[in-house]
């Protein structure tokens, strides 16, 4: 027996998803996180929380009480109704009750003043919550064709970088990763930002100026939100471009 007590520096909690088995018939409804965000988060020395979708939105603070920080996870598109809005015709699947349960988790989150770390879907909602807005899909970014680059790759391939961004200087991320110019990343989302909210700034972009991080501007806010636009949960095993850093980023507070 392994009588060896781990000690964790930080509890965080993890969004949760909720879906159906291979149907829609309740009794085979399902409470799921990835398996990434949690390991990531163990790997870095933290306890992770997953919570599940709930429907009381008054249990958010309860939640948020016992956690020291927040990730909001991959997942669907935010329904286009929360920024004011209508559904494109290239929108993909939407949860408003997810919308609805995260949002309640973000408020009760900021009110307490955790870190908060937005992955992809959350990397978006993060940004509407705080009254920005995003393109509905690709196809909407205004771009030439040269300087498109591809943010979907195989699924199965997510552990491998497929695209570079660029890092500005003295960021968040920047620092995690000890300030380089560039760094390579995963990519799979067919939405990105239109409008920044004015309580971020960018720190990250793509070739084809696609925004792929961002942080709080601490001149107009206290909050501590880190955002990133890829999957480092999938890239944490990794030798090379290993993204554990972006996870240990909880260790600071």
């Amino acid at each position: 027996m392994n009588n060896k007590v781990s000690t964790y520096k930080r509890v965080i909690g993890v969004t949760g998803n909720h879906n159906a088995l291979d149907h829609d018939w309740d009794e085979f409804m399902r409470d799921y996180s990835p398996h990434g965000y949690s390991k990531s988060l163990t790997m870095a020395g933290h306890m992770p929380i997953i919570i599940p979708l709930q429907e009381d939105l008054a249990l958010a603070e309860q939640y948020v009480a016992k956690l020291d920080g927040l990730v909001f996870t991959g997942g669907q598109d935010v329904s286009p109704l929360l920024y004011s809005r209508e559904p494109s015709p290239k929108l993909q699947s939407v949860y408003p009750p997810r919308d609805r349960w995260e949002r309640a988790l973000f408020e009760a989150a900021t009110k307490k003043n955790i870190p908060i770390l937005a992955i992809c879907r959350g990397f978006q909602l993060i940004n509407i919550l705080l009254n920005g807005t995003v393109y509905q899909d690709l196809s909407e970014y205004p771009i030439g064709q040269a300087n498109a680059v591809q943010h979907i790759q195989n699924w199965s391939r997510m552990h491998f970088p497929h695209h570079s961004i660029q890092l500005e200087k003295e960021s968040i991320i920047s620092n995690l990763f000890d300030n380089p110019k560039t760094l390579l990343i995963n990519t799979y989302h067919h939405q990105v930002i239109e409008d920044l909210s004015p309580l971020l700034k960018a720190t990250a972009w793509a070739n084809d100026g696609v925004i792929e991080s961002y942080e709080v501007d601490k001149s107009k806010s206290t909050y501590n939100i880190l955002g990133v636009q890829w999957h480092p949960e999938m890239m944490t095993d990794n030798i090379e471009d290993n993204m554990l850093p972006i996870f240990e980023w909880f260790n600071n507070f």
